[in-house]
């Protein structure tokens, strides 16, 4: 049977890597979010430059009428 202090040793290990598991799921969450960040803001400027053209559009087509 292990004695106490071998246990206690083991059992910090394992904790100290369930921390380090838990720091990377961290990480790897922060950079989906950012991800997701940046995605919504591409989706935003896409739809930005598409009433830029949509107006201009508009613009060319006025003097015609």
């Amino acid at each position: 049977m292990m004695n106490d202090k071998q246990y206690k040793i083991m059992q910090l290990g394992l904790e100290e890597r369930n921390l380090a598991l838990l720091e990377q799921e961290s990480t790897i969450k922060m950079e989906k979010l950012k991800t997701e960040m940046e995605r919504e803001h591409l989706n935003v400027e896409k739809e930005r430059m598409k009433f830029k053209v949509d107006l201009l559009h508009q613009r060319i087509q006025l003097p015609k009428e």
